[in-house]
C-alpha cells in the first residue's frame, strides 16, 4: 500500500481490542439476563424496584467501563497527533513528537514527546504517553501504524 501524504488525516484503532470489548459487553448483558430469568419467582418477588434499578445501573456502569477501555483512538493530521486513552484526550503538535515506539512486550505503543519546560539533553528526558489505540495484539496493523506515525513525525521535523 503506498504511503499516504503526511498532511492527510489517518485514524488508528485497535480492532482486536474493540472485538474483545464488544464480546465481553454482550456476554455480560446476556448472562445477567439469563441469571435473572433463571431466578425462581419467589426470589424475584423479593427485589424492590429500587434494587432492580440499582442492579441495572451497575450493569450499565460495567458495560460503560468496558466500552471506555475499548475506545482508544489515535489520529494524525497536518497539525499534529491526537489520541484518546479511556476518558482522557491529548493533542500534541508535530514539533513535540520525537518518536513513536512499540517495543517487544509492550501492550500498546508509546509516543515520546519533547518536553516544553526544559531543554532536551538526552532521550531519557523525553516524556512518554501511551497510545492505547495501537495495540500489540493487532500485529502487522500496529507495526504499520507506528511506522506511518514515525514517517509523519520525521517529515514534519525535516526542513521543507
Amino acid at each position: 500500500m503506498p504511503p499516504t501524504p503526511v498532511d492527510a488525516p489517518v485514524v488508528y484503532r485497535s480492532n482486536r481490542l474493540r472485538i474483545i470489548v464488544l464480546i465481553a459487553s454482550l456476554a455480560l448483558v446476556l448472562l445477567s439476563f439469563v441469571f435473572w430469568v433463571a431466578l425462581p419467582p419467589n426470589l424475584k418477588a423479593e427485589f424492590t424496584l429500587s434494587q432492580a434499578v440499582t442492579l441495572l445501573i451497575i450493569l450499565g456502569l460495567f458495560v460503560f467501563g468496558l466500552l471506555v477501555i475499548g475506545s482508544g483512538v489515535v489520529r494524525a493530521d497536518a497539525e499534529g497527533l491526537s489520541f484518546r486513552n479511556g476518558l482522557s484526550r491529548h493533542r500534541y503538535p508535530w514539533s513535540r513528537v520525537h518518536h513513536v515506539v512499540l517495543r517487544s512486550g509492550d501492550a500498546w505503543a508509546h509516543v515520546l514527546l519533547i518536553p516544553t519546560d526544559r531543554p532536551l539533553a538526552e532521550t531519557a528526558d523525553l516524556e512518554h504517553r501511551m497510545l492505547m489505540g495501537i495495540q500489540t495484539g493487532d500485529g502487522a496493523y500496529a507495526m504499520e501504524a507506528v511506522a506511518e506515525l514515525n514517517r509523519r513525525a520525521q517529515a514534519h521535523r525535516s526542513p521543507t
